[in-house]
C-alpha cells in the first residue's frame, strides 16, 4: 500500500474512537451521576358528570328553521342522456360509445389546411380526461395535448393540466372542424 492509502485508513480509524463527545472511557460524567428519572405523579383521579347544555337565549328550533332558506322538494330526474342530434338531424351515439368510436389515429390540420400532423386519441385514462398524444410536428399547444373528451357532440383536446387547447364540432363522416384556443385559428380533425 502506498502512504496516501495508509494515511486515509489511519484517519478513518481515528474517527471511530468511542472517546469522542463524552462517550467511552474518557467521559467526564460517569453514568451513575446522571440526573435520575423523575417518577410519574401518583394520586387519585377525580371525575364528575358534564352538565347538560343550556339553550341559548332567544333561540329555539322554530326560529332556527325559519332562518334556513327553504329548498324546493326533490324531483326525480332521469339519469339517461337524451339522444344528441347534430344540425341536419343526424343522431350520434351516447358519449360512452362515441368515445370508443373516436379512439384511434386522426390527422390534425391547421393553417388553412396547409399543415397537418398525426394525433392519437385513446380510451385509456390520462392526466386530464382520456389519453391523447400528438406528434412533435404538431403546433406546440397541440403537441402538449395529453387528454381529450367529448362534450355533447364536440371533441375537446386538453393539455397536461386540463386547459382546453382545441374544441371541434362534427362536420361530416370522419371529420371535425373547430378552433384552437391559443389563437382562435380554424383547425380540423380527419380520420386517418
Amino acid at each position: 500500500m502506498n502512504a496516501v492509502a495508509l494515511t486515509a485508513i489511519a484517519f478513518a480509524l481515528a474517527g471511530c474512537s468511542t472517546a469522542i463527545d463524552g462517550f467511552g472511557p474518557s467521559a467526564k460524567t460517569p453514568v451513575a451521576d446522571a440526573d435520575p428519572i423523575t417518577p410519574a405523579p401518583s394520586g387519585s383521579v377525580e371525575s364528575s358528570a358534564v352538565p347538560a347544555p343550556t339553550p341559548a337565549t332567544g333561540a329555539s328550533a322554530a326560529t332556527a328553521e325559519a332562518a334556513v332558506t327553504p329548498r324546493p322538494a326533490a324531483q326525480n330526474v332521469s339519469l339517461s342522456l337524451p339522444a344528441a342530434t347534430a344540425p341536419g338531424g343526424v343522431a350520434y351515439a351516447d358519449p360512452g360509445a362515441t368515445r370508443s368510436q373516436l379512439a384511434g389515429t386522426w390527422t390534425y390540420t391547421w393553417d388553412g389546411g396547409q399543415k397537418t400532423c398525426p394525433l392519437t386519441l385513446t380510451t385509456d385514462r390520462g392526466m386530464s380526461g382520456f389519453a391523447a398524444s400528438a406528434d412533435v410536428s404538431c403546433p406546440n399547444d397541440i403537441f402538449m395535448t395529453k387528454g381529450w373528451d367529448v362534450w355533447g357532440n364536440d371533441i375537446v383536446l386538453q393539455n397536461h393540466v386540463g386547459k382546453v387547447t382545441a374544441r371541434l364540432k362534427p362536420a361530416g363522416a370522419g371529420r371535425y372542424d373547430g378552433v384552437a384556443t391559443s389563437d382562435g385559428s380554424s383547425v380540423a380533425l380527419t380520420r386517418s
